[in-house]
């Protein structure tokens, strides 16, 4: 998993009390899973209506809540399969929203490297989950390949491609990574 991840208890136990309050408003984990596809798909619209900068600034709070949405689930017992997974599947979509309007607003069509090493590691963590293996092994995960996009757009060409490409390489060597302790789990 992402070397970020190794955080998450403490980002949980931070966020306990705020997570307790959301339940108690009615709030749900998978509605800020939800909410934070929405403000995605709206930084998309801003991205190809030639906003970039606000669109950027949009999409970095959609990932912000989807920061959060796990620990609120931990921290209110309310973990599932379906929040995983749906967790997961907004996450890639998310991206897509936001990266399809971005070149839409004329942001390179490299940016797309992004969007497959991203399928591409989920596509691995499915297999490994549906055999009763673990993904832990990828390195990069989703803050870093988040750190190379926005990177991607805020510089000037070649650099953003070279950060697209980066991104979608290292989800390849994560992917790799992943696959591959599965298969010592297996073997060992």
């Amino acid at each position: 998993m992402s070397l970020l991840y190794a955080y998450k208890p403490r980002k949980d136990r931070a966020l306990f009390s705020a997570s307790r309050l959301l339940l108690a408003m009615g709030v749900t984990p998978n509605m800020v899973t939800l909410g934070g596809l929405l403000l995605s798909m709206m930084a998309g619209l801003l991205a190809m209506s030639g906003h970039l900068y606000a669109g950027i600034f949009f999409f970095i709070i959609g990932a912000g809540l989807d920061a959060v949405d796990g620990s609120f689930a931990r921290a209110c017992g309310l973990s599932s399969e379906f929040g995983r997974y749906f967790d997961s599947i907004c996450d890639r979509l998310s991206e897509l929203a936001f990266i399809v309007g971005a070149v839409i607003g004329g942001t390179p069509p490299s940016a797309f490297m992004v969007i497959a090493g991203s399928m591409l590691l989920l596509a691995s963590r499915i297999y490994n989950h549906r055999r009763g293996l673990s993904s832990d092994a990828a390195m990069f995960g989703r803050p870093e390949r988040l750190a190379l996009l926005v990177a991607g757009l805020l510089c000037p060409a070649p650099f953003d491609t070279a950060f697209f490409m980066a991104a979608g390489i290292l989800c390849l060597i994560s992917s790799a990574q992943a696959l591959a302790s599965g298969v010592r789990i297996v073997s060992g």
